[in-house]
Formats: C-alpha cells, sequence, structure tokens
C-alpha cells in the first residue's frame, strides 16, 4: 500500500476523475478502479494495482480554475513516480531503518488485505503507524511486511521515534506571537504532527503539561498549561478546527492536553459562551501549577 491520503467518504466528481485518468494515462499508467478517497492504479505491463490517494490532490483542485488541474495532477504523479512504479521494501525492515518515521494521524482503512500496521493513540482517537520515507512520499510498513522480516511494528516504533528525533533541530518550536505563548512547529517534511509525540521533549518544563493541537500533517501548535492561558484556550480551538477544515492531509479539529507522557481529548466548545470539559486529572495538574 503506497500512498500518503487518508480514504475519504466523499466521492470525487466525474471531470476531476476524467482530469486525473487523462494523465495517469499520459504517465504510463491505468485506473483499475476507483476506491474510497483514491485510485488503484497500474504502472504499464504492471498486473498487481497500488492504492494512491487523491483527497489532498482534489481538496486543491477544487480551489483551483479547472484549466490548472492538469498541470496540478501531472506535478503530483511526478512526486510519486517512484512509489507508483513500485518501490521495492525488503524483507528485512533493518535495511532501511535509517528511512523508518512515525506517523501519527486519523485511523488507517482496515479493508485493504494488506493492512497497515497500527495501534491506538490511548486517549486520542487517532493512530501510531510506521512508514518508510522516501524523498516524495512514503509508504506505509504493513502486517505483511512485518511478518516477512520476523519483526514486532512496537519494536520498530522506537527506531522511528529515535530518527524523528534526529531529524528534529533543537529551535524547532517558534513562538507563535509575543501576546499568547503558543509554539509553532512546521518544517513541511511530513512529520509536523508525528513530532507532537515529542513534546515535552522539546518544549521547556511546564508542569501542568501542555495543550497541543494536531490540525493537519503539516502543522503542531503547543501552548504550555497556564491560570492565563486557561482563559483564552478557546483560541487554539478555533485554530485547530479553521486549520483542519482547509488543510490538506487533516488530522484533527481537537485540543489535546499532554502531561507526563499521557494524551487526553480536552474539550472545548466555543459558542456565545467558551465551555471547557477537561479530563479527570486536570485538577491535579492545575494544583501542581498552582503549588
Amino acid at each position: 500500500m503506497t500512498t500518503d491520503d487518508e480514504p475519504d467518504s466523499l466521492p470525487f466528481p466525474d471531470d476531476f476523475r476524467a482530469a486525473v485518468a487523462t494523465e495517469l494515462c499520459a504517465a504510463g499508467f491505468t485506473v483499475a478502479g476507483w476506491e474510497g478517497g483514491g485510485a488503484a492504479v497500474c504502472p504499464r505491463g504492471a498486473t498487481e494495482p497500488q492504492y494512491m490517494g487523491l483527497v489532498n490532490l482534489h481538496r486543491r483542485a477544487a480551489a483551483a480554475p479547472a484549466a490548472e488541474w492538469p498541470a496540478m495532477i501531472r506535478e503530483f504523479l511526478a512526486h510519486r513516480a517512484e512509489l507508483l512504479n513500485g518501490t521495492t521494501i525488503p524483507d528485512d525492515l533493518s535495511a532501511v531503518a535509517a528511512r523508518l518515521r512515525p506517523r501519527l494521524g486519523r485511523p488507517c482503512d482496515r479493508s485493504d488485505k494488506s493492512p497497515p500496521w497500527g495501534v491506538p493513540l490511548p486517549g486520542t482517537g487517532l493512530e501510531l503507524n510506521l512508514v518508510v520515507d522516501f524523498p516524495h512520499g512514503m509508504v506505509y510498513v504493513t502486517d505483511p511486511m512485518l511478518a516477512r522480516a520476523r519483526k514486532r511494528g512496537e519494536d520498530l516504533f522506537d527506531t522511528a521515534l529515535e530518527n524523528l528525533r534526529s531529524a528534529t533541530p533543537p529551535d524547532y518550536f517558534e513562538r507563535a506571537s509575543d501576546e499568547l505563548d503558543i509554539y509553532i512547529g512546521h518544517l513541511g517534511d511530513g512529520y509536523d504532527a508525528a513530532r507532537a509525540l515529542l513534546v515535552e521533549e522539546l518544549m521547556p518544563d511546564a508542569p501542568a503539561g501542555y495543550w497541543v493541537a494536531i490540525p493537519s500533517r503539516e502543522e503542531l501548535a503547543v501552548w504550555p498549561v497556564s491560570f492565563p492561558a486557561l482563559s483564552r484556550i478557546h483560541v487554539l480551538k478555533l485554530y485547530a478546527e479553521d486549520n483542519f477544515q482547509k488543510n490538506a492531509y487533516a488530522v484533527s479539529d481537537e485540543v489535546f492536553w499532554v502531561w507526563h507522557g499521557a494524551w487526553y481529548r480536552f474539550g472545548v466548545t466555543v459558542g456565545d459562551d467558551v465551555v471547557l470539559d477537561a479530563p479527570e486529572p486536570f485538577g491535579d495538574a492545575l494544583q501542581a501549577l498552582g503549588e
């Protein structure tokens, strides 16, 4: 399974599918079928199709004139040519250990015959996966790959996380403004959301933990918990909701709270009033903050 998109229930319009099929044909591929949020694609001469996610391409195309679609699609396909032409992952995953990366996102579709390995991140509704990083995309590590390599995903995940740690500069976070001590992380390498797993290492100590927003794969916002910030937490919630709706590779419109390695949903409802639904341990954290 080679994809960096999530399957989506929304159907693609006929004109978009026709434009994609035309450019695939010109590039030497055929569409074996349309599946959820993408297409089953075969390189010329191959019989085994590969799933190619199209949700994020469609989001960008929907915001552009149709005359710009062919060039947009060609650029998209050019970046995925290596993957679509059958990137080979060795049976011994140790051979690509340096390319392993963690992924943090919405749960993957489990209907595929070779589903990606994944485990839930407790308290979030999100999922942890393993991918093999390539210059213009990523390949999910699947259960069959792990079986052939005689490896456990949990064991390789430690290696992947260490690789991500090494690829993250010490000054990764930048303060968003002088007024609010919200910090933004953005390298644009496809793993900004996954760096939320490193928040407690990358940020200065905060006795009551951190609020975290990961609206998309390329965005990470962190706010150390404090009493002044508590009265303005709706700012982070609005940021998460807005960017979740408009940006590609969407992850979550939730605000999470990270404390002592544990993750929790931190409920924030913005209406005429701001209503908070804090997890039970948050009271203990505020007490520690007061002390």
